[in-house]
């Protein structure tokens, strides 16, 4: 029996260009995280395909990406490899289909992504397909393409130069180190909050940071007090994850790990337990 399902095949990681600048290709440079990188889709017409896939921004500079979509086919060598159509070479199926595609972050269609240092978005993959939608396979890789690093500076009036705590924490409370630095030439207001993950990905904590006024080309450092996880007893490995916003509109990201070990309590319950096993062993002796 014929099989008329649409199948769709994306491709998102592998295939991902970056357009670098000799201005930009410096010791930083920029570095994405993809996933998944290839996407195989199947679905009978009419149907309304949504698929996601994550993005993150793995470098200490934010980053701004455009994006296009490409079809491709399978190269004429018969080596297994594919070939990109040009413009040129679209045929009206082609226009068609591209056409119904649509990337949303958050529910709304987008034309780029704007990743500060670090942080990581979740994006949809809307695919549209009408009841006439020819029954055959579809082809197409998103390919992200950066922009323009005098453009990106222009939008960003402040970074987030430290957000950190011990490596090892012993015990709670858990003060964060916070350093913002404007580099605007006026006076922003920040706010934002801390959330706290555990291993597990569970929200554990939330810390709000009030808001402050930073001066142009000032650096302000939040003090520990002001930064506290009140949190006493922890174990494990916690992630810490900070959501800052600026002017009402743009927001900084940056998140790091932690590793909690009660070292006081290890340490109490090991001398008891040598106690425990030394009086055992001495009542056995009479």
């Amino acid at each position: 029996m014929r099989n008329l399902g649409v199948k769709i095949l994306i491709i998102a990681a592998v295939f991902t260009v970056f357009v670098m600048l000799p201005k930009i290709a410096d010791a930083d440079g920029y570095s994405l995280e993809i996933n998944p990188g290839i996407i195989k889709i199947k679905a009978s017409p009419p149907a309304l395909v949504k698929t996601g896939i994550r993005i993150k921004n793995l470098s200490d500079n934010p980053i701004e990406l455009g994006y296009i979509l490409k079809p491709f086919v399978a190269s004429e060598k018969n080596s297994g490899q594919i070939k990109y159509l040009l413009y040129s070479d679209y045929t009206s199926k082609n226009f068609n289909f591209l056409q119904r595609i649509k990337v949303l972050e958050d529910n709304q269609a987008i034309s780029k992504i704007i990743l500060s240092p670090k942080q990581e978005k979740n994006l949809t993959i809307l695919i549209d397909l009408p009841q006439e939608e020819e029954q055959a396979d579809h082809y197409f890789s998103i390919v992200f393409l950066t922009q323009s690093q005098e453009k990106l500076d222009s939008n960003y009036k402040a970074l987030i130069r430290d957000f950190s705590t011990s490596v090892f924490v012993s015990q709670g409370p858990v003060k964060f180190n916070l350093k913002i630095e404007n580099i605007g030439k006026n006076f922003i207001t920040t706010s934002g909050y801390i959330i706290i993950d555990n291993i597990f990905g569970q929200t554990v904590g939330k810390i709000d940071i009030k808001p402050a006024n930073i001066l142009g080309k000032s650096t302000l450092e939040i003090l520990k007090d002001d930064v506290v996880w009140q949190e006493k007893f922890l174990l494990g490995i916690y992630t810490a994850k900070l959501y800052l916003n600026y002017d009402d509109s743009t927001s900084l990201y940056r998140e790091f790990r932690f590793i909690t070990i009660p070292i006081k309590i290890l340490a109490i319950l090991t001398i008891a337990g040598f106690i425990i096993i030394f009086i055992k062993n001495r009542s056995k002796t009479h």
